[in-house]
């Protein structure tokens, strides 16, 4: 690997990790201000601080050595997940409880946990809207062009110059959507056009072969890019979220109930090796990588899993339910058990990075 490769992996790492952790914790931070509740900490990074500066509000913003997320502590927690109370909150004065997060109310608290996903769905639909407004908007239709010699598609009988207009059951309208479908299905029941006539065919994706994989590739030339309007945009920005989220939603409850390996989850090494092959493929590859990680780390943390800001969601929602806090003992247990599964899901997903760079590096 060159020295330019060398250095262009871990910085495009570092500039998304940033600005993703930076947009999310501005959304507690903001919520937080606006709800009344003082910051006590803003942190990018973890460990030794290298830089610091406390604004007029008493808010200490500061980089740390350890550049893998980052963290907002508001006034009255005893960590920066929010988990705890800090004992001295117990004897807080009234005006100390009005700026504390543990005394505020429940609907607000959820508010402030819920910022920080919002922010990082924000600003990815802000970012692709602008993008669509700018570059246009990709529209390529679903024609093949070429079809992998052993794919999936071979076996099924697609051809070279066949146009993809049905896949179980529902339209295709742009190569956009085989790629979704190969993303969310082992079976594909295809319907392409044919000289003028359908011709239905059956591919089956086998984890041997990729799993998401099915070996058609289109043409895409300089008429594919459609102006759009800003409001248009906005919408398709929008759309393109929801979809994001609905897919790795299917995609995860498939690795859950086994009907799909979890080989194709990415860790923090997989995602430094995928920002330097979005950089490699210039400003327009990365800024539309940015937007699904952005769009990716908003939705694992609405995820019910405590520890995650979804997890705190769940106690407001049990709280409110139940008409009492939960006990600390109860809170802490399951926060124990949200931080193993985390751990866990690291293991897995890094020892998967690792197989697969290797492969790609040594074969």
């Amino acid at each position: 690997m060159s020295a330019f490769l060398t250095v262009l992996y871990p910085l495009s790492f570092l500039i998304v990790l940033s600005l993703v952790v930076i947009v999310h914790e501005f959304g507690h931070f903001w919520a937080a201000r606006l709800s009344g509740v003082k910051v006590d900490e803003f942190s990018l990074g973890f460990g030794k601080t290298l830089w610091s500066h406390q604004d007029k509000k008493g808010t200490l913003w500061k980089v740390c050595l350890i550049p893998l997320g980052g963290y907002v502590k508001m006034f009255g927690d005893a960590d920066a997940a929010s988990a705890t109370s800090d004992e001295a909150a117990k004897e807080f004065t009234d005006e100390e409880k009005k700026i504390s997060f543990p005394h505020q109310s429940l609907p607000i608290k959820a508010f402030i946990s819920f910022a920080g996903p919002a922010m990082n769905y924000i600003f990815s639909i802000v970012l692709l809207t602008i993008f669509l407004s700018v570059f246009g908007m990709i529209v390529v239709p679903p024609i093949v062009s070429e079809v992998s010699k052993g794919s999936a598609a071979e076996a099924a009988g697609i051809l070279k110059n066949d146009r993809i207009i049905g896949i179980n059951g529902q339209e295709i309208k742009e190569f956009a959507d085989v790629r979704r479908y190969v993303q969310l299905n082992n079976v594909l029941h295809i319907v392409v056009l044919r000289d003028g006539k359908e011709v239905p065919l059956t591919a089956h994706l086998s984890e041997e072969k990729g799993g998401a994989i099915l070996g058609v590739q289109a043409l895409m030339s300089q008429e594919h890019f459609q102006s759009v309007s800003v409001p248009q945009a906005f919408i398709e920005s929008v759309k393109e979220a929801w979809e994001i989220t609905v897919d790795t939603l299917v995609i995860l409850k498939r690795i859950l109930f086994g009907q799909r390996s979890a080989d194709d989850m990415r860790g923090p090494l997989g995602i430094a090796e995928a920002s330097g092959d979005a950089a490699r493929g210039g400003v327009i590859s990365f800024a539309l990588f940015l937007i699904q990680v952005s769009i990716g780390i908003g939705l694992v943390n609405l995820l019910p899993i405590p520890i995650l800001d979804g997890g705190h969601l769940l106690f407001y929602a049990i709280e409110g339910i139940i008409r009492r806090p939960i006990s600390e003992k109860v809170q802490m247990i399951a926060l124990n058990i949200g931080l193993a599964l985390l751990i866990c899901l690291l293991i897995l997903t890094s020892w998967n990075d690792i197989v697969r760079i290797f492969v790609r590096l040594f074969h």
